[in-house]
C-alpha cells in the first residue's frame, strides 16, 4: 500500500472515529447541547484537528443524517422483495423500522439530527447539504414507491396520493421516535414504545388497505 493511499484510509478511519464519538455524545445529551468542543475532547483530537474534517457542527451533523438515513434505507431494500405486493412491502417496511428502533440507537440520532438541521423537512424544506439532501430523498422515494406499488396492484386503497402519503408516513414515525428521545435514557421504555409504534403503523396500514385486502396482512406482528 502507498502512503497516499493508506493516508487516504487513515482519514476515512478518522472521519469514522468522529463520527461515532458524536453520536455516542448526541445519544446522552441531545444535539443542541453537543458542541465541537465536546466532539474533539471525546474523540481527542484538537479543536484544530477536527475543524479540518468538519467544517462547522452543522456540517458534521449533516454527516450524520446521511449515514444514519443510507444504513436504514439500505436495511429495508434488502428485506423489501420484487414480489411483494404493495401492502406487503410497506408492511415489511416498517417492521425495518421497529426493528432498527429496537437494535440500534441511530434512529434516535437521525430524528435529532433532521430536527436540528431541517426541522421542516419533508414539510417546507430539505437540508442545505447536497449529500443529505439526497440522502433524506431517497428515504422518501422508498415509502413513496412501495405506496406506489400498492395503488398499482391494488392493494391500497386508489383514492391515496402516493407523495403526500410517503410524507405523511415520515411525519408520523419521526415524530414519535423524537417524544421518545426527548426522555432521559432510563426512561425510554423500549417494549412499551415499540408496542404503541406498532399500534400506530398498524391503524395506518388498515386506513390505506383496500377493502378486498387480506386482514392477516396488516398485522405487523413477527409470526
Amino acid at each position: 500500500m502507498g502512503i497516499a493511499e493508506r493516508k487516504k484510509r487513515e482519514r476515512k478511519n478518522r472521519r469514522q472515529v468522529i463520527l461515532d464519538s458524536a453520536r455516542d455524545i448526541i445519544l446522552e445529551r441531545g444535539v443542541e447541547a453537543v458542541s465541537m468542543s465536546d466532539i474533539a475532547r471525546e474523540c481527542e483530537l484538537s479543536k484544530a484537528t477536527l475543524y479540518l474534517y468538519y467544517s462547522n457542527k452543522e456540517s458534521l451533523l449533516e454527516a450524520l443524517f446521511t449515514e444514519a438515513v443510507t444504513s436504514f434505507v439500505e436495511y429495508a431494500e434488502s428485506r423489501i422483495s420484487d414480489s411483494d405486493s404493495g401492502i406487503e412491502a410497506i408492511s415489511t417496511l416498517w417492521r425495518c423500522y421497529l426493528d432498527r428502533f429496537r437494535n440500534s440507537n441511530d434512529i434516535f440520532v437521525l430524528v435529532g439530527v433532521k430536527n436540528f438541521i431541517a426541522p421542516s423537512f419533508p414539510l417546507l424544506y430539505e437540508p442545505a447539504d447536497k449529500t443529505s439532501r439526497r440522502a433524506g430523498s431517497r428515504m422518501l422515494s422508498l415509502v413513496q414507491e412501495v405506496i406506489e406499488r400498492g395503488l398499482h396492484d391494488g392493494t391500497l386503497e386508489t383514492s391515496l396520493d402516493a407523495k403526500t402519503l410517503s410524507r405523511t408516513v415520515f411525519i408520523i414515525a419521526s415524530g414519535i421516535v423524537d417524544s421518545v428521545a426527548r426522555l432521559p435514557r432510563d426512561l425510554r421504555d423500549m417494549s412499551i414504545v415499540l408496542a404503541e409504534m406498532q399500534r400506530v403503523f398498524e391503524l395506518l396500514l388498515r386506513g390505506m388497505a383496500a377493502p378486498g385486502v387480506d386482514r392477516s396482512q396488516l398485522s405487523l406482528s413477527e409470526n
